[in-house]
């Protein structure tokens, strides 16, 4: 920062045509202000960085629509399930692909918990539940059959299950069927987007 502020300083600009990041600009600058134009540029071109992430979320190999998604943070995004196991069953994802829990960082961590933590209270309240199963298949000899980390949220009432352990072996299932789902050469038997979506626009009202 120094070093650029000396050379700016040191150096006479002239009226020019700049070209950064694909945008002209056409003014004289002198020292004192180039280096604020500058800032303002690459600030620019930042915050548009930034809305095209947020508008692109993807699970593992597969693009999810945005329609799907009900809440986002700078590190994770929660979305709804394409066969939930019971009615408020959705998705806990850090925004990077990370294959294992273990190799997220510890901000990731601690945001994918505390978005996991407000999307459960919400949807426990919404769904009129009295419990929550928060639940993580880290690698494949654990269930998990999409390599991104991600974890299940499941509004749990009296009776829901028989024997409550019986959820995760009703979870395993689903792990495998929403692989088989998200596979694009495979045929589609899940809830159709415009379902999705409007289940994703009521809890979006929950944030």
């Amino acid at each position: 920062m120094l070093k650029l502020l000396s050379f700016v300083s040191s150096h006479n600009f002239t009226p020019l045509s700049n070209f950064i990041g694909g945008i002209q600009f056409q003014s004289a600058f002198t020292p004192t202000n180039h280096f604020f134009h500058l800032a303002r540029v690459f600030s620019s071109i930042s915050h548009s960085q930034s809305k095209m992430e947020a508008d692109s979320y993807m699970f593992g190999p597969y693009k999810i629509d945005k329609k799907e998604v009900f809440y986002s943070t700078d590190l994770s995004y929660a979305l709804v399930n394409l066969r939930p196991l019971l009615p408020g069953h959705v998705l806990v994802c850090p925004r990077r692909e990370v294959k294992r829990f273990g190799d997220l960082s510890a901000d990731e961590t601690s945001d994918l918990w505390l978005t996991a933590q407000k999307v459960g209270k919400q949807l426990e309240s919404y769904h009129k539940a009295s419990s929550l199963t928060f639940a993580i298949q880290d690698g494949p000899q654990a269930g998990q059959t999409v390599p991104h980390v991600h974890i299940h949220i499941i509004p749990r009432k009296s009776g829901d299950f028989e024997k409550n352990d019986e959820i995760y072996d009703a979870l395993d299932v689903k792990e495998k069927e929403m692989k088989q789902s998200l596979d694009l050469d495979k045929e589609r038997k899940d809830r159709s987007i415009e379902e999705m979506a409007e289940e994703a626009d009521e809890y979006r009202k929950l944030f």
